[in-house]
């Protein structure tokens, strides 16, 4: 949070109870007549708050505190502790700008957190949503492919996509996703998809991103793109960020640009941010204590 606060975030504070429509996996209850949740999540909270309290939002807030949400194993805990930013803004031109100041922001996270190293994977959720949408995929079929992806599985792809028209072009744009992430060779590989044309000018950013962002990496953090980040795609509309430690088979922050988030609720806002999972960060450091620096 003194990160956050040095870079000009100010720190806001959604209620812990929310009375607004809840999410299916939310810790719900009656409050008299009232159904209410416990904070399922920190964005749609704030943009709910921010909604009632701001007619133009504040550029850069933070926040922390804990969620709570419904699992799906008994041994997994419903509360995590999360800390993260969002940067809200006016003019659609800003975007690239912020999409690099937030992805700066994420870059000094390991030090932040005591990390020895890390891995900041680049990706874009318009890389699967417009093909998708340009072959005007039904909603059930859309959601099995991006299940195949996030599992990075190539013949489950296969097996959603079998009856399809667009089978093939789909099938060899989804080849081309789950190439093994890297820099210029994953974006030479996008170069020949079949959806090339329709996704220059997400390559552009991409290209952008990199050339930015490479001479600012830390000796200790490792930049790659990875194309088959589909996960939130129902969410994410643009670039999106996960950090990973070395080994570690979650992320400890992930985020990146959600621009229909505001619209949706009625207020031509564009937005993105991250959040870093403290609950996970503290697990890694008891598991993987030499993940982390030693005094």
């Amino acid at each position: 949070m003194e990160m956050m606060d040095s870079h000009g975030y100010q720190e806001l504070r959604p209620s812990l109870v929310l009375r607004e429509p809840v999410e299916e996996h939310s810790i719900r209850f009656f409050d008299e007549d009232h159904l209410v949740a416990l904070r399922w999540d920190f964005t749609v909270a704030l943009a709910r708050m921010l909604l009632r309290r701001f007619p133009e939002p504040p550029r850069r807030i933070s926040y922390a505190g804990d969620v709570f949400r419904r699992t799906a194993q008994s041994w997994e805990p419903m509360e995590h502790v999360e800390v993260g930013c969002e940067h809200i803004h006016l003019d659609p031109a800003d975007s690239r700008e912020v999409d690099v100041e937030l992805a700066c922001l994420m870059m000094s996270l390991p030090s932040v957190l005591g990390l020895k190293g890390g891995i900041l994977a680049l990706g874009h959720a318009a890389l699967l949503r417009r093909p998708m949408d340009a072959e005007a995929l039904p909603k059930a079929l859309s959601s099995r492919l991006v299940w195949a992806l996030e599992r990075r599985s190539l013949h489950r792809a296969a097996e959603a996509l079998a009856d399809h028209p667009a089978a093939e072009r789909l099938l060899a744009h989804a080849e081309t996703l789950l190439v093994e992430p890297d820099g210029e060779a994953s974006l030479a590989a996008l170069g020949h998809s079949p959806y090339a044309i329709l996704l220059e000018e997400e390559r552009a950013h991409l290209q952008r991103a990199l050339t930015a962002l490479t001479p600012l990496l830390p000796d200790n953090l490792i930049l790659r793109l990875d194309l088959a980040d589909v996960k939130g795609l129902d969410f994410y509309t643009g670039p999106t960020l996960r950090l990973w430690a070395p080994g570690a088979q979650q992320e400890l922050a992930a985020g990146g640009r959600y621009d229909s988030l505001f619209p949706d609720l009625g207020r031509p806002w564009y937005a993105a941010g991250f959040c870093v999972r403290l609950t996970r960060l503290l697990d890694l450091a008891e598991t993987r204590p030499e993940l982390f620096e030693t005094e």
